[in-house]
């Protein structure tokens, strides 16, 4: 008689689907209450820090991850916020936008970026989907609003929009997110004159720029303090390298060579000093230098770079704080300036010290 195999052991003893993780066993292991894990996963910071650890800790030893779809339909929102910045191949935008991505997904954000250096127009019509919910909010990192956005926001209205990196204007609406560009670049120049520097040059920024214009106002106050003489106009401007290459051409060809120079960021700055080195003049034995941005390179430029370091995490993690109470409907009050840091390197050297001469 042939013999039958039991198929009911075997049935009974089929591995069974694993049951995906709740908030309620999160809860259980966290020793909370559901409402707390909740509120702690969706970045809620009244939680305090070492319970939204635990219970970090705990939904990651589960397997749990936030269904962000999911919560933003029973929200109606999109979990979505619009970062415009003018150029992401500058390296001051480009690590700006990897801090705020970082920032904005712990609280429960995706990001869109809108490159307004590339086509202005197709970012206004990306700023008009938050209106008909598209997006969320949006993060300004320069001068430019949209048409949309400033219109509403001179008319009184209280939109989700917050301002960081670039300086916001007295009269604009906008939250702003900043350092005190003017005493940062006070701070840089002062520096150069205990250096015992005196013909202070100064590359400004981009004309007609709200950030130029304040580091150039924090030169000039610098000088008036000292009683330096300011110089009758600009070695060059711009913001780019070749802008600081075109500036050093130029400052070869006077008569009189400054002894030092700011210039309104790092970029201009590297340009500025490979010009000079390439035509013989050293760094900062004949021309010290200081520039503003604290970009990754400048401590790996020959000579390192003086520079005003922009705390940039700093500035991600407020920005993004505040458009998140702005999107709840939060009061949000006007931001304290985030302190700023000048980085002293050798590019700036020092009139005091006596530099070895060649053949010595």
């Amino acid at each position: 008689m042939a013999r039958q195999h039991d198929t009911s052991r075997n049935l009974s003893q089929k591995p069974q689907p694993r049951r995906s993780p709740t908030i309620a066993d999160i809860a259980r292991l966290a020793g909370v209450s559901p409402s707390t894990v909740s509120r702690s996963l969706a970045g809620n910071e009244r939680i305090g820090k070492e319970t939204r650890r635990r219970i970090a800790d705990v939904a990651r030893d589960l397997g749990y991850s936030v269904n962000r779809h999911a919560r933003s339909l029973r929200m109606q929102r999109s979990g979505i916020l619009l970062v415009l910045i003018p150029d992401i191949a500058n390296l001051n935008y480009s690590d700006l936008l990897m801090q705020i991505d970082s920032i904005a997904h712990e609280r429960g954000y995706d990001i869109r970026i809108g490159h307004t250096g590339v086509d202005a127009g197709r970012v206004d019509r990306q700023a008009e989907e938050l209106f008909t919910g598209g997006i969320d909010g949006i993060l300004l990192t320069s001068d430019y609003c949209p048409s949309s956005i400033s219109q509403r926001l001179a008319a009184g209205e209280v939109l989700p929009v917050v301002r960081t990196l670039s300086p916001t204007a007295p009269d604009e609406r906008i939250v702003g997110v900043q350092i005190d560009e003017e005493a940062a670049a006070f701070d840089a120049v002062s520096h150069l004159v205990k250096r015992d520097y005196r013909r202070i040059a100064h590359l400004a920024g981009s004309p007609g720029v709200l950030v130029s214009r304040l580091r150039m106002n924090g030169w000039r106050r610098a000088l008036v303090e000292a009683g330096l003489q300011i110089p009758d106009k600009f070695i060059g401007e711009g913001f780019a390298v070749d802008d600081g290459r075109r500036a050093a051409r130029s400052l070869m060809a006077r008569t009189v060579y400054p002894d030092a120079v700011f210039c309104a960021n790092d970029l201009s700055a590297y340009g500025l000093m490979a010009e000079l080195q390439a035509n013989g003049l050293k760094i900062p034995q004949d021309i010290a230098v200081a520039g503003f941005d604290d970009l990754s390179f400048s401590s790996l430029f020959s000579p390192p770079l003086t520079t005003v370091r922009l705390p940039r995490r700093e500035m991600a993690e407020a920005s993004v704080r505040y458009l998140v109470d702005l999107i709840d409907g939060k009061a949000t009050p006007s931001p304290d300036y985030i302190p700023h840091q000048l980085i002293i390197r050798k590019s700036s050297g020092d009139r005091k010290m006596e530099y070895e001469k060649p053949g010595c």
